[in-house]
């Protein structure tokens, strides 16, 4: 039994749903079952929250599936087995089906990790996305053990193969899912450059593994492990050469600490939505930051009830035409009123902007419907997480020129700047592009509580 699954029989107790004798039947399994050649351990998933992994390698068919039975005879409802052959793997299958000592749990072998899985994949439960980027092709083995490790432990996992530095635009391409992530794991081999890139790219954790791929002088993956050592970029660990899995259990407890006891988050607290703008500041870069707080399947409902609430594919001119729009959505009054009061902002800064009324004002890109469609997502995704605060850092605006319905126009653009200068800081660094656009100025100055120093 892990942690979540005693705290939601607990749960259930307090709400009569369950006896406290059922309960005591649950919890009567005692701490190990002493096998003789291995003690499997039935309590290590109340301890660390996740249960005992099998390592294969070195033990015969028979003592794994011994231990997994034991396992699975004392509450624990999926086995990891790592670094498994297909020969083993075939065997313990059989042992652990026939017989009057059968385990009623499925069992699949994952042949390019070397991974064996008794009792299928849990639906993901994490703060957010865990992304495996594996610089070659011949890293697969190690990131397949490390992305599947991860989803065996209830995480979703985005994988972004063959990235590495040779080409680097097939990484820069999925900036966003790395900007997105609350864990990446960056496999490589060769002279492992790859960590340091994602690391350059990345608000999170970023977890290196270093591959015994390459040619003499990688010396088995040693070349990679020192590079990734010396990685010049912030946070970024390393674990051992080809340990996909420790990589793998590593970002599940990046991807859990908001859901972990002992990290004083439990259920039912309203958490703090926390804004990372200090190299984008985007609508799109919002609200991947406020989806990512949110596990998977309440992600995939707010992107549903966007698509349901009915915005139209038309532009809207000015603020009586957007509010006729916001009003007639099928959504909360909540996010229909965070929706007005940004499109109130939006068209203070435009008439601050061009010199005339609110009633004035004429919307050109924050008034077409993707605008809008986007304005809606972030407050939904707010509504869904219902945070206690939200804290942003300093906004990046940018640098350089942007060309819009007026023309080419400097950044920020005049009403980026007008919603700016009402109290939202900024960096002294600016990066090229325009990193803040009115609408999402209008967002971070609606929605922020406070503005990290």
């Amino acid at each position: 039994m892990e942690a979540r699954e005693l705290r939601a029989l607990l749960e259930q107790v307090a709400k009569g749903e369950a006896s406290v004798s059922e309960a005591e039947r649950a919890l009567r399994t005692a701490p190990f079952t002493d096998l003789g050649y291995a003690k499997a351990d039935h309590h290590r998933g109340l301890r660390q929250g996740v249960s005992e992994v099998v390592y294969g390698e070195g033990k015969t068919a028979e003592q794994i599936a011994g231990i997994c039975r034991a396992l699975a005879d004392g509450g624990q409802k999926r086995v990891l087995v790592t670094r498994l052959d297909a020969e083993k793997a075939a065997e313990v299958e059989r042992l652990l089906s026939q017989g009057k000592d059968a385990v009623p749990l499925p069992f699949e072998y994952r042949d390019l990790p070397r991974l064996g899985i008794l009792g299928g994949l849990p639906a993901p439960d994490g703060d957010g996305a865990v992304v495996v980027a594996a610089a070659g092709t011949s890293d697969l083995p190690v990131a397949e053990e490390a992305a599947v490790t991860a989803e065996v432990l209830g995480n979703e996992v985005v994988r972004l193969y063959d990235v590495g530095v040779a080409g680097i635009h097939r990484l820069l391409a999925h900036a966003d899912d790395i900007a997105a992530a609350r864990a990446v794991v960056a496999v490589a081999g060769m002279e492992g450059a790859l960590a340091s890139v994602v690391g350059g790219l990345a608000s999170c954790p970023v977890i290196a593994v270093p591959t015994s791929v390459g040619y003499g002088a990688s010396f088995g993956g040693v070349a990679a492990l020192l590079a990734m050592l010396n990685s010049c970029a912030s946070g970024v660990s390393v674990v051992n050469i080809d340990n996909g899995f420790g990589a793998g259990y590593q970002a599940h407890l990046v991807n859990h600490a908001g859901l972990s006891a002992c990290c004083g988050k439990r259920t039912g607290e309203r958490p703090t939505l926390r804004w990372s703008l200090e190299e984008n500041a985007t609508r799109r870069h919002l609200l991947s930051e406020a989806l990512l707080h949110l596990p998977e399947a309440r992600r995939a409902q707010v992107r549903a009830d966007v698509q349901a609430a009915g915005v139209p594919d038309a532009h809207h001119h000015d603020l009586g035409e957007v509010t006729a729009t916001i009003d007639a959505l099928r959504a909360s009054e909540r996010v229909k009123g965070n929706m007005r009061a940004i499109y109130r902002i939006l068209a203070e800064a435009e008439a601050a902007a061009h010199g005339c009324s609110v009633d004035e004002t004429h919307f050109h890109e924050v008034g077409n419907g993707e605008a809008i469609e986007n304005v809606l997502a972030i407050c939904l995704a707010v509504e869904a997480l219902d945070p206690v605060e939200i804290v942003a850092t300093r906004v990046q605006t940018g640098a350089g020129t942007v060309v819009c319905a007026h023309g080419e126009l400097p950044v920020p653009a005049p009403a980026t700047a007008a919603v700016i200068a009402r109290g939202i800081p900024v960096c002294e660094r600016c990066l090229p592009g325009e990193r803040c656009t009115p609408t999402s100025a209008a967002v971070i100055l609606h929605f922020v509580d406070r503005f990290e120093a």
